[in-house]
């Protein structure tokens, strides 16, 4: 999910993102993308709700992460042919959603004091990612227990045929 957006009612993704995988990668030329970020956020949130699969929800709860990096025209446009799946979920289902979610949104024009001829940015969908399978290697061992005692020999010694 791209990091700072407003997560879905339900818990199949998390805001949780690395800050080095995702946000603006081509030069701003100065200008504070912050609150473009934030709304884009928000759009791409909004685009991509409709579009998750039913299996990050409960009982499956699947999990994966996607990255995407795309170019954004100066009319918030999409760049024809400009956009790259740089990171795959390893499930085509999650994949299509976070590309669908881009590819669907409706951004607004780039703020006006930007010259550049794009925006190139880089956006991390995470799919609960806060739900952690089971490790069994983290898994501590049942205490070992005691041998138990022969059990027939205590029997017979419960009952006094105790061989001498």
């Amino acid at each position: 999910m791209p990091a700072g957006a407003v997560p879905p009612a339900s818990s199949a993704t998390s805001p949780k993102a690395s800050a080095d995988k995702e946000g603006i990668i081509s030069d701003t030329q100065g200008v504070d993308f912050k609150p473009y970020l934030q709304r884009m956020y928000r759009i791409t949130q909004s685009s991509w709700n409709p579009l998750l699969p039913k299996e990050v929800e409960a009982p499956v709860y699947k999990t994966g992460e996607v990255d995407i990096r795309f170019k954004i025209l100066p009319s918030g446009q999409l760049m024809d042919h400009g956009m790259v799946l740089e990171g795959r979920s390893g499930d085509p289902a999650l994949d299509r959603a976070a590309w669908g979610a881009i590819e669907t949104a409706v951004f607004p024009p780039l703020p006006a004091e930007f010259k550049g001829p794009y925006l190139e940015v880089r956006f991390c969908f995470m799919y609960n990612q806060d739900r952690n399978p089971v490790d069994p290697k983290n898994l501590r061992k049942p205490p070992k227990l005691p041998t138990p005692p022969n059990l027939p020999a205590l029997v017979n010694m419960i009952r006094g045929n105790a061989s001498k």
